[in-house]
């Protein structure tokens, strides 16, 4: 008996868990049940003008009609937790699976797969749509991992490679059970630019709905190689930034995991580029506290931070935070608040500051403190801008310059990330709900940060005002804005 496509696989698995009969789909979409058949067999793939029409019936069809152990089955499955974001979610893995299908007929005349897949060289864009397998769309389970030389490779194909295409964050937190390694080449040549140094945390932002560890390590310079065990797996050299040769692909799960195999052993613990952390860990093994006590700071704000929050105002605000059983006691977290505006108010530590950051608080009306997002109300958020406006104004303490634009131009990578850097525990805090903690485990990965936010702070961009009277003008004015706000 033939194999069957992957979009036929897909669709009989569907329709038996959700204990759908073909004749039920055929009355849904208008077809005669013969062509349900042959779609489930094989034998046919519904008709390319009707794509969209079709799997937007057969998502429809399944979300709606399944019950009891099948609807839990599907959304255990998808890890969602609704029968509409279970129909998108159907919708999505429907798409990808019958565009596969169509790529291969394209590339090798065929329905199903060859064991193995050969192309003498193609384009970066054609690498990075093949590696978008539709594997990828299991999100209860998945280990994979990739070796990219990836700062050798033309910018717009850094994205496409970083990026999650058509990922749904998960409702309930994070794909805890989704696992991705990736290791990179940061040898001395590489993380020239400061757009690479920020496109280390543009990939973890990227990534933080997922189990995602980031490498470094020589072994990927020339590389472009990606495996999901049991699933899929392509393997190519890189040539000149933009072309891949010598690129085979393959299904076969004993290739996927002996190469998954060999991949994994070079993600070794010391190459670890960034480790992972929780606020309580970091309050807990004091370094929060080092890195508020080190001599040499530079920090970059995308977002408030309890480090830009007056005293009195935490008061107010400690009743939210104390609802975070995974926060120390109240006095404790007194104590770390005192230490960083003591830091502010004395420390000679150059702060560069977004204004999106202070725009957002008055939009959001939220504050990120230790890790933890709270609500202010609208004369809270005017006392926060206050303080701050009052510490650029203090000659005695922390230097702040205000960017009221990107620093860097035709930048995608997102400016409301916040950067701690100092020479003993650098601390990235990211702008995600979760995974979003990390402290740096190279020296050479603080070196290319230190350079880039010393590049930044001398930048000549219109976007950085560095003169007091200009940033005092420009607080006022957004501290106007918010009143505004709160009067309407």
């Amino acid at each position: 008996m033939p194999e069957k496509n992957r979009f036929s696989r897909l669709l009989k698995h569907l329709l038996t868990t959700a204990e759908i009969k073909n004749y039920t789909l055929a009355q849904q979409l208008s077809y005669d049940v013969s062509y349900i058949s042959k779609w489930t067999s094989g034998q046919m793939l519904p008709p390319e003008k009707n794509r969209r029409k079709v799997l937007r019936g057969i998502s429809d069809c399944i979300a709606a009609g399944c019950a009891g152990d099948g609807l839990s089955r599907l959304m255990q499955e998808y890890q969602v937790t609704s029968r509409e974001t279970l129909r998108q979610a159907l919708y999505d893995n429907l798409k990808a699976e019958y565009s596969y299908v169509r790529e291969i007929q394209t590339h090798a005349g065929t329905d199903v797969a060859p064991r193995l897949l050969f192309f003498p060289e193609i384009r970066l864009e054609q690498y990075t749509a093949l590696m978008r397998h539709p594997v990828l769309r299991r999100v209860s389970a998945l280990n994979a991992v990739g070796v990219f030389d990836l700062f050798s490779m033309e910018r717009s194909y850094q994205f496409m490679i970083a990026e999650s295409e058509d990922r749904h964050p998960p409702q309930n937190g994070w794909y805890r059970d989704v696992h991705y390694a990736m290791l990179v080449d940061v040898g001395p040549d590489k993380l020239t630019s400061p757009y690479d140094t920020l496109f280390l945390v543009e990939m973890l932002s990227q990534n933080s709905c997922i189990d995602f560890q980031l490498y470094g390590g020589k072994q990927a310079a020339g590389r472009a190689m990606f495996a999901v065990q049991d699933g899929f797996a392509i393997s190519g050299m890189l040539m000149g930034g933009e072309h891949c040769v010598s690129v085979a692909m393959t299904e076969a799960p004993d290739s996927c995991s002996v190469l998954y195999r060999c991949l994994t052993s070079l993600c070794s613990r010391e190459r670890l580029l960034f480790h992972r952390q929780t606020m309580r860990r970091l309050l807990e093994e004091r370094v929060y506290t080092r890195g508020l006590l080190s001599m040499q700071q530079h920090w970059m704000i995308g977002r408030i931070t309890e480090h830009l929050l007056p005293e009195d105002l935490l008061e107010e605000l400690l009743p939210q935070l104390a609802q975070a059983s995974d926060l120390p006691p109240a006095e404790e977290l007194r104590k770390f608040h005192r230490l960083a505006c003591s830091a502010v108010k004395t420390s000679r530590i150059q702060i560069l500051l977004y204004s999106t950051a202070l725009l957002d608080l008055i939009a959001e009306r939220q504050a990120d403190l230790f890790d933890r997002r709270i609500r202010l109300t609208a004369g809270q958020v005017i006392r926060c801008l206050e303080h701050v406006a009052q510490l650029c104004r203090n000659r005695g303490g922390a230097e702040i310059r205000l960017a009221t634009g990107k620093l860097l131009p035709d930048s995608e990578i997102s400016t409301k990330h916040c950067v701690f850097l100092s020479d003993s525990a650098p601390l990235l805090r990211l702008n995600d709900p979760y995974n979003n903690l990390y402290t740096f485990n190279r020296p050479e990965l603080c070196a290319s940060f230190a350079r880039t936010l010393a590049l930044l702070w001398q930048g000549r961009s219109s976007a950085l005002l560095t003169d007091r009277g200009e940033i005092a003008s420009a607080l006022e004015a957004i501290r106007e804005h918010a009143q505004a706000e709160t009067s309407q």
